[in-house]
């Protein structure tokens, strides 16, 4: 049974007084306070959280590769949309806007009639995470998701935001589904099962969550909200999704009978969840086979799914690679950095890039979509939603 042992004392107390007030409360309204929360959360904290002195690292952590690919998908969009003016360039979860640093600057570098007419609005929910991202690209417009004025044209950008969002916990037991709540042993937060509510129930058995018994998984009950939040962004373009996760059948497969949830301290994964409350962060991989329906549902046409090597490949990560007579130290930083977002059981495996197209029709084929390797790696072949 998992119990908190540590964590923010503010946050705790809030914790302690819902639960005492209201009973069980759901492991999703313990992670959206765990994470969330505007003075005592996880991500309220800002910057320090993250990067190699913090609890993990994103893509744009490892340097600028990343974001000058994306940088060169944009340009693709561009005229794919008819150069529209201004270019919408939004990004949700937006940090501390290492990538859109890199995008901008990568787009001033390679074309700057696009660089002129790009519009960048980063869209985070902390406070500190928006200082952070003012400080980063003060040529962009830094808004809080209520703030954001949907419209134009452009691409909405989206890189690691669906596996923070809060998960419901289910369980299969011999009379079905239960779901696991988050209560209290005196002041220690345990974890007890409870009868899911009709909402949870209805995903669960849908997508075929937790399939055997004891088997363990996630419902994200907000996954329909956020998607919704990205496709709103712009009138006409296209909406970019950068994430870990698999389609539901894999997703509750026998690889992940205990679900896939994770708490992160200090870039080491651990599966105790109530523990440094507010002091480390949770995740759970996204379920693309519900990211696709929700996506559909709304009106985004499904452009496709490459894994993340494919993508950055597409996009020309290796022609920007120093030739191999270079053996300076800044040469080799970049080949090993370019390494690390390619590596098959790493960055480049892991994470999925997702595509759809919004008011423009028939949707249209992307270059980082493609199959840049012509044939099957390892045993996978690059195809649609």
């Amino acid at each position: 049974m998992a119990e908190a042992t540590a964590g923010r004392p503010e946050l705790l107390r809030r914790l302690r007084d819902e639960i005492r007030a209201r009973g069980p409360m759901s492991f999703a309204r313990f992670m959206d306070l765990a994470l969330h929360d505007p003075e005592h959360g996880y991500y309220a904290q800002g910057a320090r959280r993250l990067g190699r002195t913090g609890d993990f690292f994103t893509a744009s952590d490892v340097g600028s590769a990343f974001g000058s690919c994306l940088a060169r998908q944009i340009v693709e969009m561009d005229a794919l949309l008819g150069h529209p003016a201004p270019l919408r360039y939004i990004e949700h979860g937006a940090g501390r806007g290492l990538l859109a640093r890199d995008v901008l600057d990568a787009l001033a570098r390679r074309d700057p009639d696009v660089a002129a007419r790009v519009e960048a609005t980063l869209v985070d929910a902390s406070r500190g995470m928006r200082e952070a991202a003012r400080a980063a690209a003060p040529e962009a417009r830094v808004v809080a998701p209520d703030e954001l004025a949907p419209g134009g044209a452009g691409c909405v950008v989206a890189v690691e935001l669906l596996d923070a969002l809060p998960v419901h916990r289910v369980r299969r037991r011999p009379g079905g589904l239960v779901e696991v709540k988050v209560a209290l042993d005196g002041d220690r937060l345990v974890e007890v099962e409870g009868a899911p509510g009709d909402d949870v129930l209805a995903w669960g058995e849908a997508y075929g969550a937790a399939p055997e018994l004891g088997d363990e998984a996630e419902v994200p009950l907000g996954l329909a909200g956020a998607v919704a939040a990205l496709a709103a962004g712009v009138e006409r373009g296209f909406v970019l999704i950068v994430d870990y996760g698999h389609e539901a059948r894999r997703l509750f497969g026998p690889a992940h009978n205990r679900g896939t949830l994770l708490a992160y301290h200090r870039h080491a994964a651990h599966e105790d969840y109530l523990a440094r409350v507010g002091e480390q962060d949770l995740t759970a991989h996204v379920n693309l086979t519900a990211l696709e329906r929700e996506a559909v549902a709304l009106g985004l046409a499904p452009v496709g799914r490459v894994t993340q090597d494919r993508f950055l490949v597409a996009n020309g990560i290796l022609d920007d690679l120093p030739g191999e007579g270079d053996a300076s130290p800044e040469a080799t930083q970049r080949r090993m950095q370019a390494k690390q977002l390619l590596h098959p059981y790493g960055m480049g495996r892991v994470f999925q890039v997702a595509a759809f197209a919004k008011g423009i029709a028939p949707a249209p084929v992307l270059r980082g979509l493609a199959d840049p390797f012509g044939a099957s790696v390892g045993g996978e072949r690059t195809r649609p939603l």
